[in-house]
């Protein structure tokens, strides 16, 4: 006998597997339980969701979990007309530079985070255009440490996307967050992005960079060139710069500590912690060097498990923590 909570617990890994762009392989009595009003449910929290709808996935993997899905069905069941109606559009659409990625929150599909990015590596001669594995660590550690930015000024250098300082803002009960790069592409998508997630926020002003607020806390956006800080001015003094996947080149190390001097100069407590996939351990082990000849102190915190965002555990990862001596 087939229970519906089996079946319902079924729709809600596919509809996991999906948003986080994986491939699920149908068991024989998985097939049993995918009937028409089941595939419709599934249908209903994907691609027939408003959420979908507004802001729809890449569109080769689309395509490919779709024939899957529908391949493993068809040995079974009659298929949802709107699986091969979906399928049919999708196909027909061009591949775009961007898309939506929906970061899923400790598996609960009405806690997402969607993210307008690109799955290239470069474009335009900037990585910042899609969400990297250190920014995945660096938004679970803070969610699962929220009291660390509970009422804090919160700075993020090399934002990217913006996926790390939205989630921190949606997740963290902090007093500001202000997200900078040095690309205007960057920007402006991090712009979007905070629009996608934080829609009660408006627009409150822009001077040197752009603010919303919700009344509580304040969002905002700012061009932050670390070869040029000489009239660098802060909205906010910040008591806490994040960073992820910014020590991977050795030609910036030196911009870098110049702007964690800078921030220090404003606020002598402030706590710095960076993320980093580390890639090649000679220009990780020169960023470590040189904060010491600058006067840091750093501490390597464990990261170990998820534990409320999906991030890869088996790669070279580290955690500073890192304070003025």
């Amino acid at each position: 006998m087939i229970y519906q909570n089996d079946a319902d617990n079924l729709i809600k890994v596919l509809s996991l597997y999906f948003f986080k762009g994986l491939h699920y392989s149908l068991k024989p009595e998985e097939i049993k339980q995918m009937n028409w009003e089941n595939q419709d449910k599934f249908l209903k929290l994907t691609v027939n969701s408003e959420l979908f709808k507004k802001y729809p996935c890449n569109r080769n993997f689309c395509v490919r979990f779709f024939k899957n899905l529908i391949q493993y069905l068809e040995t079974g069941q009659e298929v949802h007309d709107d699986m091969y109606e979906f399928l049919c559009i999708v196909m027909n659409n061009k591949e775009s530079e961007f898309s939506f990625h929906h970061y899923i929150i400790k598996d609960d599909l009405s806690n997402i985070v969607t993210i307008k990015e690109t799955k290239n590596m470069v474009v335009n001669g900037t990585t910042g255009l899609k969400t990297w594995e250190a920014a995945l660590m660096l938004s679970d550690w803070a969610v699962c440490h929220k009291e660390i930015f509970t009422n804090k000024n919160v700075l993020e250098l090399g934002s990217g996307v913006g996926f790390t300082g939205i989630t921190i803002a949606k997740h963290c009960s902090i007093k500001s967050m202000i997200m900078t790069d040095c690309h205007t592409e960057v920007l402006k998508t991090i712009n979007d992005n905070i629009l996608i997630n934080l829609p009660e926020f408006r627009f409150k002003e822009k001077y040197n960079s752009v603010i919303y607020t919700n009344g509580e806390k304040d969002i905002g956006v700012m061009m932050l060139d670390w070869n040029n800080t000489e009239d660098l001015v802060l909205q906010f003094i910040p008591d806490i710069v994040i960073g992820a996947d910014i020590v991977y080149d050795p030609s910036i190390l030196q911009s870098l500590l110049n702007v964690l001097i800078l921030m220090h100069k404003n606020n002598n407590n402030i706590d710095v912690y960076i993320a980093s996939v580390i890639r090649n351990q000679d220009t990780f082990s020169e960023f470590l060097k040189a904060l010491d000849t600058f006067n840091f102190k750093y501490e390597d915190l464990k990261l170990i498990n998820n534990g409320y965002i999906d991030w890869d555990s088996s790669v070279n990862k580290s955690l500073l923590r890192i304070n003025k001596k």
